[in-house]
């Protein structure tokens, strides 16, 4: 993971050593050489996938790429408040960093999440509100791509409703808990307590965020956003619908994977859709745009 950026961007290496230096952890051999079970555990992949993103996202500006407007997935919300100017790289890394370890040591035990494909949004909402709360819409991804969250008795009580409905797969995701519902409140808790000590500012350009797919600015709203976002839905399709709106005709996803760019496309389709996940891509982006 990153390995390209550590081992041929000085100022990637760079940015690692502040951040090992700030985090207190070995970032980078997590990153290059694992173990993967550890790498994967939820309080290290949220600063690994962030230090990626931000570490892209330092190459661009350096090359006069710079967003008119942003959106994150999730965890991503804290890549764009760098990118809008709110919060210092390593202060977000800081942040994220206590994100994952809140939600690591809240998440409840036989609780979790599953991919819902090829159902509209309506009905995945009304099988989830008779479950009297068992399970709740954590994601929408995409037109037919919606992710649910819940206890383990609720996710197995829906399961063959939403079948029944006519949903064309259900994918359980290898995720530890129940992330983005109710169950995550001692999360959003332990989280909160350590989000209102970092550093933030009011945003520079335009941030839609997931909570409720609009744009916000202040400084009150951010921190009161991204403590919501662990126990709130990801608005993700609305977002994307909303940037369009805002007069966004290009998207670029920054980060490790393509997942965003696949959603993006199926939100919009025809939408001009770029990814930077590695230095060629980020070659490759860097030299079209410049030609162009």
């Amino acid at each position: 993971m990153a390995r390209d950026l550590l081992e041929g961007d000085p100022g990637s290496a760079d940015f690692l050593r502040q951040a090992e230096d700030r985090l207190a952890m070995p970032l980078g051999r997590l990153m290059v050489e694992g173990p993967e079970a550890e790498l994967q555990a939820t309080e290290n992949a949220q600063p690994a996938i962030l230090f990626h993103s931000l570490a892209l996202l330092r190459r661009l500006v350096t090359n006069g790429i710079e967003p008119g407007a942003v959106a994150g997935h999730s965890m991503g919300e804290f890549a764009g408040l760098v990118a809008g100017g709110a919060l210092d790289p390593l202060d977000a890394l800081v942040a994220v960093r206590a994100r994952g370890a809140a939600m690591s040591a809240a998440a409840p035990p036989a609780s979790g999440m599953i991919a819902v494909l090829g159902l509209p949004d309506d009905t995945v909402e009304q099988i989830c509100a008779a479950s009297e709360g068992l399970v709740v819409v954590a994601n929408y991804n995409a037109p037919g791509q919606v992710v649910i969250s819940g206890s383990e008795s609720g996710l197995n009580a829906v399961s063959p409703k939403l079948q029944a409905a006519g949903a064309k797969r259900l994918v359980r995701l290898p995720v530890s808990g129940a992330f983005h519902s109710p169950l995550m409140a001692g999360a959003a808790r332990v989280f909160a307590a350590a989000w209102d000590q970092i550093p933030l500012r009011p945003l520079r350009r335009p941030q839609v965020f997931n909570a409720d797919a609009q744009v916000h600015q202040e400084a009150s709203e951010l921190r009161r956003l991204m403590v919501g976002q662990l126990t709130g839905p990801v608005r993700w399709t609305q977002s994307i619908q909303r940037l369009q709106q805002l007069g966004t005709d290009s998207f670029i996803e920054v980060g490790p994977r393509r997942t965003l760019t696949g959603l993006v496309r199926k939100i919009l389709p025809g939408a001009v859709v770029h990814n930077i996940e590695d230095v060629p891509s980020m070659t490759a982006f860097l030299h079209a745009a410049h030609a162009g």
